[in-house]
């Protein structure tokens, strides 16, 4: 009787220091602000919307809570745009879509560091910018942007 309440004990701390190590580690979070800038950036021009991406949205967020979106091996961006106009959004220099005045929505960056533009290009050729932002693995990012 004695052995089969150790063996129990033993099976059940086995299980519990199993469970408590398969549990996903929590994301850091952290709100990145930038306003707009109107001045010429080289980098900036060079960023071209794909010519048969002409309607893509960012990715609307699923049901599930910000910040766990596109799974552990992504760095979630959350891109809250508070501006009035619509914005194209690249993460190292590829287009993820764009996200219409007002609204927020989610995009992911790959493992690693990162770099985040977002351009509101006018029908003049002229434009107004956000970024460089530098984004690192084990975040999610809520990026606000202000006009």
């Amino acid at each position: 009787m004695k052995y089969r309440i150790y063996f129990l004990a033993g099976m059940m701390l086995t299980a519990f220091t199993f469970n408590a190590q398969a549990q996903k580690p929590d994301l850091k979070k952290e709100t990145i602000e930038s306003k707009a800038m109107s001045a010429p950036s080289n980098e900036v021009n060079e960023l071209k919307r794909p010519v048969n991406d002409k309607n893509k949205r960012v990715e609307a967020a699923p049901k599930k809570a910000m910040g766990d979106v596109f799974g552990e091996e992504y760095s979630d961006i959350v891109v809250d745009n508070w501006s009035g106009y619509y914005v194209d959004i690249y993460v190292n220099g590829n287009y993820r879509g764009t996200i219409p005045p007002y609204e927020k929505q989610v995009t992911w960056a790959i493992p690693g560091n990162n770099t985040l533009y977002a351009k509101a290009p006018f029908r003049d050729g002229s434009y107004i910018y956000w970024g460089p932002r530098k984004t690192a693995t084990g975040y999610s990012y809520t990026w606000k942007l202000n006009p």
